[in-house]
């Protein structure tokens, strides 16, 4: 019985293994070309070439290395090839002898930018298992994404990092996760931008040799790299060197040195030959790249070491493995012969070929991440949380018990301003100084396809919303004892509702600011920019005495239906008439303090709605900064 029941698990784990396969081999292999490759940064005057009609071919099964000075170029032409800039390009890429559709090729390709930027409070594990959900989409059982993913950190030695936090990973494997994370779905092609920046030179080796192995399974690896020893350079198969925008060699690492020694330029004994040849692009041997690019034809063709350079495109085939799924789905329209379906169903059709995951999907992944972000940032949510606290007590001690007295009614009124003022900050200026930094992982996933930006916009609110919510209750909890406001559920429901809605408000202009700049100028920018709306908000100045051709600011700010809708919350409502600790009080009656306000005819859900719309504007403000910030990253 129990060789049956072992016999039955090998069975198992065999079957699941061979279910996997099919997303562990690669679909087909991709040969990447290109035509007369041009590209001109700016526009008009201003506008400067790039590129300078740059042919070649990247070929499946090869480690390929676009190697060049600063200023050369090979940043650019690895943007283009992968599909990242649009904007000012000229010429033709190619996919297997096919135009490049570039819908499809983003699905099937996977883009490692120089820098690793990850989110340093998830483990490797965490980080891993997100990346499946998102790249996998649901047609994969959970047991099958587990085999994937030990499959992909057993091949790149990650395994017993597993439970690690990404803050204590080394660069190494930083790099090395960054190369995992797109593994997962198993792209055809793979770019990596300077992946050796940063690291050692043993890290460098393990780094390069992981990709010559990657390369080896039938992918098409490019990756640029600036001065490589010549060990590392040994490793790669094909070598793309630019200079000034024109391709000075192409072909095999072994027959750089021959073809140099055809116009004349010997690579002295055991020096580097990527020392040499960059010395040679920058110009330290003279004026030699017109017959350099003139002998490879700007990279039309091969240098194999012979007499006849082979030249740089595969045989135009048809017959090429590459499944077009965007020809697909219009050869299915086409039969239904339905132009209204087709523009109805087009949209959809567009995010299953982008997104592996469904929207509903995305967002519960990566809220769930965000809140694990969140909850693990000790430091950060603790001063949040020390600050309510302490400021809290702070305003209690200095206002004691001035709600009910009339005699220091202005008092009241200031404590009011000031607990607006302080959520304001409070929800804004965190959201400034972290969203930047957070931005670059959303870049970097997003262009990869993980996930939509309206996902990833609605998992950020979401995730949000109950910091937005607990932290104005402590503190206006201890506030509003402290201070002896009216002993009211109702009135203390209204100015906590008034007070939640200003933190959403304040949360979506830090989303908005930070989304639009970098920290150093954020952080200017968000202070500065919420003066105006202060100032009109009525408290330093009535609202019957902003001249006309100012009144419109008043209309528009925010600040004004926040601090009008904690005056009414307290003093509307036909309060009863406060107590008086002086023989005289002028304000004792609460309509007449609101007159003194021209808050007399003011409406509080008027205020309630106004903050509501401020919130729906700002944030699809911030939705449409980050969108178009996404569209600047990729032209």
């Amino acid at each position: 019985m129990e060789v049956d029941k072992s016999s039955s698990a090998a069975a198992w784990s065999q079957a699941e293994v061979s279910k996997t396969q099919k997303y562990n081999k690669v679909i087909s292999s991709l040969d990447l070309t290109f035509r007369d490759l041009c590209f001109t940064a700016g526009k008009g005057t201003k506008g400067k070439r790039i590129l300078h009609k740059m042919s070649g071919a990247f070929k499946s099964g090869q480690l390929t290395a676009i190697l060049g000075p600063s200023g050369a170029g090979k940043t650019s032409l690895m943007n283009i090839l992968a599909g990242l800039k649009t904007t000012g390009v000229e010429g033709l890429v190619q996919v297997n002898g096919t135009e490049r559709n570039l819908k499809t090729f983003r699905k099937r390709s996977a883009y490692i930018t120089q820098k690793d930027h990850l989110l340093s409070n998830l483990t490797v594990n965490e980080y891993m298992m997100a990346a499946a959900h998102l790249k996998l989409g649901n047609d994969v059982p959970n047991k099958e994404k587990k085999i994937i993913i030990d499959n992909v950190m057993a091949t790149l030695g990650l395994t017993e990092t597993g439970r690690t936090r990404i803050s204590c990973l080394s660069g190494g494997e930083c790099k090395r996760l960054s190369i995992g994370l797109e593994l997962v779905n198993n792209p055809t092609i793979l770019f990596l931008d300077e992946p050796t920046s940063g690291l050692d030179s043993s890290s460098s080796l393990q780094c390069v040799s992981l990709l010559r192995e990657i390369a080896r399974s039938g992918r098409t690896v490019v990756t640029t790299i600036h001065q490589p020893s010549s060990r590392l350079l040994e490793l790669f198969d094909h070598l793309y060197i630019v200079a000034g925008g024109s391709c000075m060699y192409q072909g095999p690492v072994q027959s750089l040195v021959p073809y140099l020694q055809t116009m004349n330029l010997n690579c002295p004994s055991y020096h580097n030959p990527a020392d040499f040849a960059m010395d040679i692009a920058s110009g330290e041997y003279g004026d030699v790249l017109s017959g350099l690019v003139n002998g490879i034809e700007n990279g039309r063709l091969i240098y194999q070491e012979s007499p006849t350079p082979t030249l740089a495109s595969p045989s135009l085939s048809h017959d090429t493995g590459f499944y077009d799924e965007d020809e697909d789905v219009n050869m299915l329209d086409g039969k239904k012969n339905s132009k209204a379906k087709n523009k109805a169903n087009h949209k959809t059709i567009d995010e299953r070929l982008i997104y592996a995951a469904p929207f509903h999907t995305q967002v519960a992944v990566l809220l769930r991440r965000t809140w694990r972000t969140i909850w693990r940032e000790k430091m950060l949510t603790m001063l949040r949380f020390a600050a309510h606290i302490i400021v809290s007590i702070l305003m209690g001690l200095l206002y004691w018990r001035v709600g009910d007295d009339a005699s220091v009614i202005y008092n009241n009124a200031g404590l009011l301003f000031f607990n607006q003022l302080f959520i304001l900050f409070a929800a804004m200026m965190p959201t400034v100084v972290t969203f930047p930094l957070e931005r670059k992982v959303l870049v970097r996933e997003h262009l990869n396809h993980w996930y939509s930006l309206k996902a990833y916009y609605l998992a950020k609110t979401l995730a949000d919303i109950p910091f937005q919510i607990i932290f104005p209750v402590l503190y206006l909890v201890t506030v509003y004892l402290m201070t002896n406001q009216p002993m009211s559920i109702e009135r203390f429901g209204m100015l906590l509702c008034i007070t939640i809605c200003m933190s959403l408000v304040a949360q979506g202009i830090g989303l908005l600011v930070g989304a639009a700049f970098n920290i150093q100028v954020a952080v200017f920018v968000a202070p500065a920019c919420a003066i105006p709306f202060l100032l009109f908000s009525g408290f330093f100045v009535n609202l019957n005495a902003i001249p006309p051709y100012m009144s419109w600011i008043a209309d528009i700010s925010f600040f004004r239906y926040a601090f009008e809708g904690s005056m009414l919350a307290i003093y509307g409502n036909d309060r009863p008439p406060l107590t008086c600790s002086q023989p005289y009080c002028h304000y004792r009656y609460a309509d007449k303090f609101l007159e003194q306000f021209d808050l007399g005819q003011s409406s509080y859900y008027l205020s309630v709605v106004g903050l509501l719309v401020f919130f729906v504007l700002i944030r699809v403000a911030g939705y449409v900064v980050l969108r178009f910030k996404l569209r600047h990253v990729r032209s």
